[in-house]
């Protein structure tokens, strides 16, 4: 028996991220990343390779993917490094 089709997940946070090309970017026929269908929506601590990480506003916190891979782009992290400052935080949602 087939499992009711769920709701499609936005290809939205997946911009940047090395397998987004398998999202139907590319000439190949491939439509979806096989990443997507069980990836979960959560905040990450993201800084560029090339930021030095003491510097203020180094990590900035974004929402993605926790699949999300920006390979020689971007690191990120679950956890806030001790030794950031300054960081850039997302503003509070209303239904938290």
């Amino acid at each position: 028996m087939k499992k009711p089709a769920g709701k499609v997940k936005s290809t939205a946070p997946c911009g940047g991220c090395r397998n987004n090309f398998y999202n139907g970017n590319n000439d190949l026929g491939v439509s979806r990343c096989w990443s997507l269908k069980d990836a979960r929506l959560v905040k990450r601590w993201r800084i560029g390779w090339w930021t030095t990480p003491t510097i203020p506003g180094a990590f900035v916190q974004v929402k993605t993917y926790d699949c999300h891979h920006e390979t020689g782009r971007y690191g990120f992290s679950e956890d806030l490094p001790l030794h950031a400052v300054e960081p850039v935080r997302l503003l509070k949602e209303a239904s938290e």
